[in-house]
C-alpha cells in the first residue's frame, strides 16, 4: 500500500496514482478505500515554455498547474485613478495564460492593456495570426489617461500561437523584456489578507500583492476543459498607499445569478463599481466580471472581498 504522508495534496496523490495504477490510484482513510482519477497534467512541456518564452522576450512561471507571462505596461506609469497614481503592476497590466490539451498543443486565453491610439493596430494583428479576438474593454471607468483591455484566445501549437501575440506586442509599445520581479518586498500584511481571503499571495513589484480565488464550475471555452486558473477566476490585486492604506482591485468572475447580490453588497459597502462585462467567447457557463476600486485599511477591505467571495460559487483554500 502506499503511504502519501500527510504533506501530500490530492495533485500529488493523483499523479502518483496515474503512474502506478494507470490513472487510478486505490488509497486508504481511516480503514476505508479511497479511489480517485488522475487528473491530466495541463502544464505545456519545458521546450513549449522555452520557445513561448524566446519567442515572446519575457518570462513566465508555473503556478496552479497552468503556465502564464504577466505583462506590465510600464511605459504607462502616469496613470491615476481617483487622483490614486496606478502602478502598472497593479491594473495596468495583463497576462498570457497557457495549458496544455495534448502532448503538440495549447489553448491561450489572455488579456492585455493597450492604449486607445493602439486598439486597432493591435486586434488586426491578432486576427491576421487567427487569435480569437473576445472583448475590448475599460475596467475602470475613470483611469486617467484612459486604458482599454483587449482579451484573446487560441489553440494549436504553442510556437505559432507565441509569434502571433508577439506580432500583436510589436503594434504597441509594450516594453520588452519582461520578467517576474526577483525577491519583491510589500508593506502591505500579505499572509494575513491570504488567510482572510483563503488564497495565497504573490508579491509584485512595488509591493503590489495578488491573489487568485477559482470557480468551482467545469468551464469550457471553445468546447476545451480549461483550468479554473486560466484567467477566468477572481483576480484580486493590493496596491499599498501611505499611512498603512492600500488600494485594492476585485475582478470578481461571476455567474449571473451572482451579479446582483455581490455588486449591491459592494455598493452598500462604498465600493466604486467599474465595468460588467464578458470576457470570453464562446464560454460555458458564460461568465461576466466586474471590477470594483476601494482604497482603505488592507484588513478591511479584505473582509469585505471575502464577504463578496461568501456569495460566490468559488474554491478557498483556507
Amino acid at each position: 500500500m502506499i503511504n502519501p504522508g500527510p504533506v501530500w495534496n490530492r495533485r500529488h496523490i493523483l499523479k502518483m496514482g496515474a503512474s502506478l495504477s494507470g490513472g487510478l490510484l486505490v488509497a486508504t482513510s481511516f480503514g476505508n478505500p479511497l479511489t480517485l482519477a488522475a487528473e491530466p497534467e495541463t502544464v505545456p512541456s519545458e521546450t513549449a515554455r522555452r520557445q513561448i518564452e524566446e519567442i515572446l522576450n519575457a518570462k513566465g512561471k508555473v503556478s496552479d498547474g497552468v503556465f502564464h507571462i504577466d505583462i506590465d505596461r510600464k511605459d504607462m506609469d502616469s496613470v491615476t485613478l481617483r487622483g490614486i497614481p496606478i502602478r502598472p503592476s497593479f491594473q495596468i497590466n495583463g497576462a498570457i495564460f497557457f495549458q496544455s490539451i495534448s502532448a503538440e498543443r495549447v489553448i491561450m486565453n489572455a488579456d492585455l492593456a493597450v492604449k486607445p491610439d493602439e486598439l486597432d493596430r493591435f486586434i488586426d494583428r491578432l486576427l491576421t495570426h487567427d487569435v480569437v479576438f473576445q472583448a475590448e474593454h475599460q475596467h475602470m471607468f475613470d483611469f486617467s489617461p484612459m486604458v482599454w483591455f483587449v482579451h484573446f484566445r487560441a489553440e494549436g501549437d504553442p510556437r505559432h500561437i507565441a509569434e502571433g501575440v508577439r506580432d500583436a506586442l510589436d503594434a504597441t509599445t509594450t516594453p520588452l523584456p519582461q520578467k517576474p520581479a526577483e525577491h519583491a518586498t510589500t508593506p502591505l500584511p500579505a499572509e494575513e489578507i491570504g488567510r482572510i481571503l483563503g488564497a495565497k499571495p504573490e508579491v509584485k513589484e512595488d509591493g503590489v500583492v495578488t491573489f487568485d480565488i477559482p470557480r468551482r464550475e467545469r468551464i469550457l471555452l471553445g468546447g476545451i476543459e480549461i483550468s479554473p486558473y486560466l484567467n477566468v477566476d477572481t483576480d484580486i490585486a493590493f496596491q499599498p498607499l501611505d499611512g498603512g492604506r492600500a488600494a485594492a482591485v476585485p475582478d470578481y468572475s461571476l455567474l449571473p445569478s451572482e451579479i446582483q447580490r455581490v455588486v449591491g453588497q459592494k455598493l452598500h459597502e462604498g465600493w466604486e463599481i467599474g465595468c460588467l462585462y464578458n470576457q470570453e467567447t464562446a464560454e460555458s457557463p458564460q461568465l461576466y466580471f466586474s471590477h470594483q476600486f476601494k482604497t482603505g485599511d488592507p484588513i478591511q477591505l479584505a473582509r469585505e472581498i471575502r464577504g463578496a467571495l461568501n456569495l460566490m460559487n468559488v474554491k478557498f483554500e483556507s
